[in-house]
């Protein structure tokens, strides 16, 4: 469902400070510390029909037949005539309807801040280099922007689903750089001129795992999370091999008891999907032709040194494989050579 006063634009209060300083001829030192709270936002936090868990007291008999015995003799009455179904449909505030979800409720809310640098190298002996570092924090209870993200224990309580961003990336590091390989002479102008040689490198911590328990409330709502017992959350292995090894330690969480909600939040900071890394080659030869005719010669090596970066792993408390990885989460050593006509 999506109300009138859901299509209203979210608002951004954006704030920032910057110290720029060239630290010799064509080398400039960037650094800025910002941050962004968003409002208004739409999140899938608001379940309309879904049953107040105040009535998890009530037991095994929300899931009693309206008409039961057991129903009759606790004094519950079915709300309308010719109602048929459970005691815990009965309940709910609409009983005649199933899910009622506000999908785009603009109550959303996030936080954002960072501490940026970057330097720069420009055009200096042919060379020019980007570099750059990102630590931020990001804390919000809509992920993402149009409404959706992660589901909630209960809409009663959306507080208890501010956390971490699943897009949470506090350390980014990448690096981007282009150097002219000279040539020395006449005789060597033709072969090694023209050539431009280029690297991208990408560096970056893993997004937060958000963790879930199979849902057996009766309350009609989508996500139920385990409970936390430790504070370590990892395993800690070296030569991290997936077909030995879990990334979760499965002891620092269990499920829930019936009829009861998990303790742990949606996501944690010290528990990640496994970090990025990737490297990119490129090497561009020039020839021209004519004045308005020029060859370009490039070859590309994406993944050079051909890194494994594992997928996220089984996030369900109550499934077998938690916390196993069974993935690859990019893609091999790549590379591709192409000639270009430019005109």
């Amino acid at each position: 469902m999506i109300l009138r006063s859901d299509g209203r634009a979210p608002y951004f209060q954006n704030w920032s400070f910057t110290i720029e300083r060239e630290l010799m001829q064509r080398v400039n030192l960037e650094v800025t510390c910002l941050g962004t709270k968003g409002a208004r936002l739409g999140n899938g936090l608001v379940h309309w029909n879904e049953l107040n868990p105040s009535n998890l007291g009530l037991g095994s008999l929300l899931t009693r037949n309206i008409n039961s015995a057991e129903a009759v003799a606790a004094g519950i009455r079915a709300p309308y005539a010719g109602f048929t179904g459970s005691v815990a449909q009965a309940l709910r505030p609409y009983p005649h309807m199933q899910a009622v979800w506000n999908r785009s409720n603009p109550a959303g809310s996030s936080t954002y801040h960072a501490l940026q640098t970057q330097l720069q190298v420009r055009s200096y002996r042919g060379l020019d280099v980007q570099m750059a570092y990102t630590w931020a924090k990001t804390i919000s209870d809509s992920d993402i922007l149009a409404g959706g993200g992660p589901a909630g224990q209960t809409t009663y309580n959306r507080g208890l689903e501010k956390a971490i961003a699943t897009t949470d990336v506090p350390h980014v590091f990448a690096l981007s750089y282009s150097y002219q390989i000279p040539s020395f002479n006449n005789a060597s102008r033709h072969v090694l001129g023209g050539w431009t040689f280029t690297g991208i490198h990408q560096y970056s911590v893993g997004t937060p795992i958000t963790l879930t328990a199979n849902n057996t409330l009766p309350l009609f709502t989508s996500a139920l999370r385990p409970n936390a017992l430790s504070a370590d959350r990892r395993v800690a292995v070296d030569n991290f091999d997936p077909a030995r090894d879990l990334w979760i330690n499965r002891a620092a969480f269990s499920a829930p008891a019936a009829l009861t909600f998990g303790s742990s939040a949606r996501a944690f900071t010290n528990l990640r999907n496994p970090n990025f890394l990737n490297e990119n080659f490129g090497l561009i030869k020039r020839i021209k032709l004519m004045d308005r005719l020029q060859l370009q010669l490039r070859a590309e090596l994406f993944n050079a040194f051909n890194r494994t970066v594992f997928a996220a792993p089984q996030s369900n408390v109550s499934n077998a494989q938690f916390g196993r990885i069974s993935g690859q989460g990019n893609t091999p050593r790549q590379g591709q050579v192409a000639l270009r006509v430019e005109f």
